[in-house]
This record gives C-alpha cells, structure tokens and sequence, in this order.
C-alpha cells in the first residue's frame, strides 16, 4: 500500500507543475494557492464528515496546525507559481522539488533525533549530486538570482513541514489534520485576495488580459481536488506510516514528470538533464527497496480523542 500511494503521488504532483502555468494563463500566484488550499480542504472535509471521524484538537495542536499550515501550505503554494510565470519555466522549477529529502536528512537530526542508515545517505547524497547537475544545467538559461533563491526556499519549507509533522502532530489523525492544514493555509492568504493594491506591488496579481479560462478552471479544479486534496492526504499518511525522509523520496521523481511536461511545451532538455534524471531515479530505487513498512496507521488511527 506505501509504494502504491508513492507512486499515485508522484504521478499527480509530476503533472501538478503544468497544470500550475495553464492555471496561470486567468488567474494569478495568490489565486492559485487560495483555490488549491481551500478547493482541497473542502474535498477532504466531505470525506471528513462521511467517515464521522471525530477527533480532540489540543490548543498546542493548534499552534503546530498553524506551523505547519504556513511552511507546507500557504508560502510554497504562492511561491511555486509565482517563479515559474516570472522566469517563464515550469520543468526547471520542478525540478527544484528533489531538494526535499536532503533537506529532510538534515532536519530530521535535531527534530526526531533521526539519523540516516547508510543505505539512504548514499541514495540521497548521490541523488543530490545528480540534482546539482541538473539545476546548474538550468540556471544557464538566465533566470534571475533572486528567482533561484526564492525557489529554493520551496523544498526547504517542505522539508521543514513534513518533519514537523512527524514531530509534533504525529498523534493525530492524517484526515482531520490534512483538512485543517489546507483550511488554515487558504484562510491565511484569503485577505491578500481583497489587496489588488498589494497583488500588483508584489507582481502576485493575474495577468493582465485573462485568456483560456476553460482550460484555467479545468486545471485548477484537478489541482485542488485530487493534486491537493487526495495527494496531501496520502503524503501525510505516508509520513506518519514510513517517516518523512521515505514520503519526501516522492520529490525525487516528481522531476521527471515535470521535465516531460516541459517537453510537452517545448521547453529546453539537454544531455546534462536526461543523464541527472537517470541518476535520480537509480538513487531512488536504492533507497526506496525495501524500505517501506507495513502500513498500520489507518488501522491503528482512533475515531475520537
């Protein structure tokens, strides 16, 4: 069931980076993140309440729901459309995301004082080394450094997120938890919606001249439900079952989907890129055999608290 729900993740967040530019074409960075949160958390708060799952929420949950809400949710949501209409490149910026477990490794050791086997420190170091190739190969394009910097700042907030999940919120059911996430994250970005002011001051508003609605709204409807909404919820279960570092190894393969994509719009692909990729994927298989554990959270999550 863990590789099942990894690779359903990697297949909608692979294609999450396309639908994001043709969400773009009507609606702005700030648009798009408040229709994914809240498209999202209302899919999963309908399946909340089918299953009647009631569950106790402590003030300090709270607090670590808000964390969590504003790293994994609110800031990357805007952040990763606004890079990629700025620089005019969504495979590249995709790419980005396999940063995550690295990321992870290093977090992990002072929040769960979690330290890698050696099996998934070579996976990763290596991934990470084919990564850096591919984003070199990138930055050749001439994306602005502060684009970059910002882009980086994506897996970084992920990574943190995810870990803190683990850390502080590891009790409580994926479902209600996965809802309130989205819920919290949209709610927070909701005001700037009522700042066109501020929109156009931080270049977050929509283009000028709104164009392919049809296709705008049919992205951002899959984006919300099932990009957002479903694939969050099975990226948390996977993070309480196996941990973040096994949940954050889906950003390892979520590149290749973008670059595909970026194919699709004839976006530049070079030699670099396809052998990075390669070497990606060979660092995955040698972390990800054999490491997922039997899956017991579902069964073992209570109806109430």
């Amino acid at each position: 069931m863990p590789y099942v729900s990894f690779l359903f993740i990697c297949l909608v967040w692979g294609s999450s980076f396309i639908l994001m530019d043709r969400a773009s074409h009507a609606l702005g960075p700030v648009s798009i993140a408040v229709c994914r949160l809240l498209g999202g958390a209302l899919v999963l708060a309908v399946f909340w309440l089918w299953k009647r799952q009631y569950v106790g929420i402590r003030l300090v949950d709270w607090g670590h729901i808000l964390v969590v809400a504003v790293l994994a949710n609110a800031l990357p949501f805007v952040v990763q459309p606004y890079t990629m209409i700025q620089a005019g490149e969504h495979a590249y910026f995709g790419m980005m995301v396999a940063l995550v477990p690295l990321a992870t490794i290093l977090i992990s050791i002072p929040m769960l004082d979690l330290w890698p086997t050696r099996k998934e420190l070579i996976g990763v170091l290596g991934g990470m080394a084919c990564m850096a190739l591919a984003v070199y190969d990138g930055s050749v394009r001439g994306i602005p450094f502060r684009l970059l910097a910002l882009g980086l700042t994506v897996p970084v907030t992920y990574a943190l997120g995810n870990t803190y999940v683990k850390w502080k919120l590891d009790h409580l059911p994926a479902l209600p938890m996965t809802t309130l996430f989205l819920a919290v994250g949209g709610v927070l970005l909701l005001p700037l919606q009522f700042s066109p002011a501020s929109l156009a001051n931080w270049k977050l508003a929509g283009p000028a001249q709104p164009y392919d609605w049809p296709v705008a709204i049919a992205s951002i409807v899959f984006l919300s439900a099932v990009g957002t909404g479903v694939a969050i919820l099975l990226f948390v279960q996977l993070i309480k079952s196996q941990g973040p570092l096994f949940a954050g190894m889906v950003t390892y393969v979520v590149p290749v989907l973008a670059l595909f994509w970026g194919q699709f719009d004839k976006e530049r692909l070079t030699l670099i890129q396809l052998l990075a990729i390669g070497g990606v994927l060979a660092m995955v298989a040698i972390v990800q055999w054999g490491a997922a554990t039997p899956s017991t959270a579902m069964a073992s999550e209570p109806d109430a608290a």
